[in-house]
Protein backbone atom coordinates (compact mmCIF):
# COMPACT_ATOMS: atom_id res chain seq x y z
CA UNK A 1 0.00 0.00 0.00
CA UNK A 2 2.81 2.42 0.83
CA UNK A 3 4.48 1.82 -2.54
CA UNK A 4 1.23 2.44 -4.38
CA UNK A 5 0.66 5.79 -2.56
CA UNK A 6 4.29 6.71 -3.17
CA UNK A 7 3.90 6.06 -6.89
CA UNK A 8 0.72 8.15 -7.05
CA UNK A 9 2.41 10.99 -5.18
CA UNK A 10 5.41 10.87 -7.52
CA UNK A 11 3.16 10.72 -10.58
CA UNK A 12 1.09 13.65 -9.31
CA UNK A 13 4.23 15.72 -8.69
CA UNK A 14 5.58 14.97 -12.18
CA UNK A 15 2.23 15.80 -13.77
CA UNK A 16 1.97 19.06 -11.82
CA UNK A 17 5.53 20.05 -12.70
CA UNK A 18 4.94 19.21 -16.36
CA UNK A 19 1.71 21.20 -16.44
CA UNK A 20 3.32 24.26 -14.88
CA UNK A 21 6.53 24.18 -16.89
CA UNK A 22 4.77 23.47 -20.19
CA UNK A 23 3.36 26.97 -20.02
CA UNK A 24 6.70 28.75 -20.53
CA UNK A 25 6.45 31.28 -23.35
CA UNK A 26 9.04 33.62 -24.87
CA UNK A 27 9.45 36.97 -23.15
CA UNK A 28 7.47 39.49 -25.27
CA UNK A 29 8.88 42.78 -26.54
CA UNK A 30 6.36 45.22 -25.02
CA UNK A 31 6.99 44.56 -21.32
CA UNK A 32 10.76 44.79 -21.86
CA UNK A 33 10.49 48.19 -23.57
CA UNK A 34 11.31 51.18 -21.36
CA UNK A 35 8.41 53.66 -21.22
CA UNK A 36 9.30 57.28 -21.90
CA UNK A 37 9.99 59.34 -18.82
CA UNK A 38 9.30 63.09 -18.80
CA UNK A 39 12.57 63.76 -16.96
CA UNK A 40 14.60 62.28 -19.83
CA UNK A 41 13.42 64.24 -22.85
CA UNK A 42 16.15 64.80 -25.46
CA UNK A 43 16.03 67.90 -27.62
CA UNK A 44 17.50 68.29 -31.10
CA UNK A 45 20.31 70.36 -29.57
CA UNK A 46 21.49 67.43 -27.45
CA UNK A 47 24.58 65.50 -28.59
CA UNK A 48 22.62 62.32 -27.79
CA UNK A 49 19.80 63.19 -30.22
CA UNK A 50 19.49 60.38 -32.81
CA UNK A 51 23.14 59.50 -32.23
CA UNK A 52 22.94 55.70 -32.03
CA UNK A 53 22.62 52.96 -34.65
CA UNK A 54 21.87 49.58 -33.14
CA UNK A 55 24.39 46.96 -34.28
CA UNK A 56 24.59 43.35 -33.17
CA UNK A 57 22.61 41.89 -30.30
CA UNK A 58 23.82 38.52 -29.03
CA UNK A 59 23.48 36.21 -26.05
CA UNK A 60 19.74 35.63 -26.06
CA UNK A 61 18.18 32.22 -26.43
CA UNK A 62 14.88 30.77 -27.47
CA UNK A 63 12.44 29.59 -24.83
CA UNK A 64 12.14 25.89 -24.16
CA UNK A 65 8.40 25.50 -23.47
CA UNK A 66 9.18 22.72 -20.99
CA UNK A 67 11.36 24.96 -18.84
CA UNK A 68 11.27 28.72 -18.10
CA UNK A 69 10.75 31.77 -20.28
CA UNK A 70 13.84 33.17 -21.97
CA UNK A 71 14.74 36.24 -23.99
CA UNK A 72 15.54 35.70 -27.66
CA UNK A 73 18.07 37.86 -29.49
CA UNK A 74 15.32 39.21 -31.75
CA UNK A 75 12.95 40.18 -28.92
CA UNK A 76 15.78 41.76 -26.93
CA UNK A 77 16.92 43.65 -30.06
CA UNK A 78 13.38 44.88 -30.73
CA UNK A 79 12.77 45.97 -27.11
CA UNK A 80 16.08 47.83 -27.07
CA UNK A 81 15.38 49.42 -30.45
CA UNK A 82 11.90 50.56 -29.38
CA UNK A 83 13.32 52.00 -26.16
CA UNK A 84 16.03 53.91 -28.04
CA UNK A 85 13.40 55.23 -30.47
CA UNK A 86 11.15 56.43 -27.63
CA UNK A 87 14.06 58.35 -26.11
CA UNK A 88 15.04 59.73 -29.55
CA UNK A 89 18.47 58.13 -29.25
CA UNK A 90 18.24 55.92 -32.34
CA UNK A 91 19.25 57.38 -35.69
CA UNK A 92 16.49 57.61 -38.32
CA UNK A 93 17.32 55.30 -41.22
CA UNK A 94 20.73 56.96 -41.51
CA UNK A 95 23.81 55.78 -39.70
CA UNK A 96 24.16 57.40 -36.30
CA UNK A 97 27.37 58.87 -34.94
CA UNK A 98 27.75 55.75 -32.77
CA UNK A 99 27.23 52.04 -33.26
CA UNK A 100 25.81 50.11 -30.30
CA UNK A 101 26.67 46.42 -29.95
CA UNK A 102 25.01 44.51 -27.12
CA UNK A 103 25.71 41.14 -25.51
CA UNK A 104 23.22 39.61 -23.12
CA UNK A 105 25.77 38.07 -20.74
CA UNK A 106 23.40 36.28 -18.38
CA UNK A 107 19.91 36.05 -16.98
CA UNK A 108 19.91 34.55 -13.50
CA UNK A 109 16.44 33.04 -13.02
CA UNK A 110 15.39 30.93 -10.03
CA UNK A 111 13.55 27.73 -10.90
CA UNK A 112 11.18 27.89 -7.92
CA UNK A 113 10.16 30.32 -5.20
CA UNK A 114 7.44 32.56 -3.83
CA UNK A 115 9.08 35.83 -4.84
CA UNK A 116 11.16 35.60 -8.00
CA UNK A 117 14.22 37.84 -8.31
CA UNK A 118 15.80 37.74 -11.75
CA UNK A 119 19.11 39.47 -12.43
CA UNK A 120 20.30 40.42 -15.91
CA UNK A 121 23.84 41.25 -16.97
CA UNK A 122 24.20 43.00 -20.31
CA UNK A 123 27.37 44.36 -21.89
CA UNK A 124 26.94 47.51 -23.99
CA UNK A 125 29.64 48.81 -26.33
CA UNK A 126 29.15 52.18 -28.02
CA UNK A 127 31.83 53.11 -30.57
CA UNK A 128 32.10 56.12 -32.91
CA UNK A 129 31.11 55.21 -36.47
CA UNK A 130 34.38 56.68 -37.73
CA UNK A 131 36.46 54.55 -35.36
CA UNK A 132 38.31 55.44 -32.22
CA UNK A 133 37.93 54.35 -28.62
CA UNK A 134 34.58 53.26 -27.25
CA UNK A 135 32.46 56.04 -25.81
CA UNK A 136 30.69 53.55 -23.54
CA UNK A 137 31.93 50.05 -22.74
CA UNK A 138 30.25 48.59 -19.65
CA UNK A 139 28.38 45.63 -18.25
CA UNK A 140 25.21 46.64 -16.45
CA UNK A 141 23.64 44.31 -13.88
CA UNK A 142 20.06 44.84 -12.73
CA UNK A 143 17.73 42.77 -10.56
CA UNK A 144 13.95 42.80 -10.55
CA UNK A 145 11.60 41.00 -8.16
CA UNK A 146 8.11 39.75 -8.94
CA UNK A 147 6.24 39.16 -5.68
CA UNK A 148 3.91 36.26 -4.95
CA UNK A 149 0.96 38.67 -5.15
CA UNK A 150 1.91 39.71 -8.71
CA UNK A 151 0.95 36.33 -10.14
CA UNK A 152 -0.28 33.08 -8.62
CA UNK A 153 1.64 30.69 -10.86
CA UNK A 154 5.40 30.45 -10.51
CA UNK A 155 6.14 30.51 -14.24
CA UNK A 156 4.17 33.78 -14.53
CA UNK A 157 6.18 35.37 -11.69
CA UNK A 158 9.37 34.18 -13.37
CA UNK A 159 8.28 35.77 -16.67
CA UNK A 160 7.30 39.04 -14.95
CA UNK A 161 10.63 39.17 -13.12
CA UNK A 162 12.55 38.49 -16.34
CA UNK A 163 10.64 41.19 -18.23
CA UNK A 164 11.30 43.65 -15.40
CA UNK A 165 14.99 42.80 -15.11
CA UNK A 166 15.55 43.34 -18.85
CA UNK A 167 13.50 46.56 -18.83
CA UNK A 168 15.46 47.89 -15.83
CA UNK A 169 18.72 47.00 -17.55
CA UNK A 170 17.80 48.87 -20.74
CA UNK A 171 16.60 51.80 -18.60
CA UNK A 172 19.90 51.91 -16.69
CA UNK A 173 21.80 51.88 -19.99
CA UNK A 174 19.70 54.70 -21.44
CA UNK A 175 20.29 56.88 -18.37
CA UNK A 176 24.02 56.21 -18.37
CA UNK A 177 24.54 56.65 -22.09
CA UNK A 178 22.50 59.88 -22.14
CA UNK A 179 24.67 61.27 -19.34
CA UNK A 180 27.83 60.12 -21.14
CA UNK A 181 26.89 61.59 -24.52
CA UNK A 182 25.56 64.85 -23.08
CA UNK A 183 28.65 65.33 -20.86
CA UNK A 184 31.00 65.58 -23.84
CA UNK A 185 29.44 67.48 -26.75
CA UNK A 186 30.27 66.17 -30.19
CA UNK A 187 30.39 68.20 -33.39
CA UNK A 188 27.23 67.42 -35.35
CA UNK A 189 27.36 66.98 -39.10
CA UNK A 190 23.92 68.56 -39.65
CA UNK A 191 24.73 71.89 -38.00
Amino acid sequence: MVKRNGRWAAAAMIAAASMLSACATPIPIGPMTVPLSSDAIITQASPAYKAISLGTVTGGKDTNPLWISDVSNQNFHDALEQSLELYVLEADGAVGRYRLDVALVSIDQPAIGLDFTVTTKVHYTLVPKDGGPAKFDQTIETPYTAKFGDAFLGYERSRLATEGAVRENISAFIKQVMATLQAAPVARADR
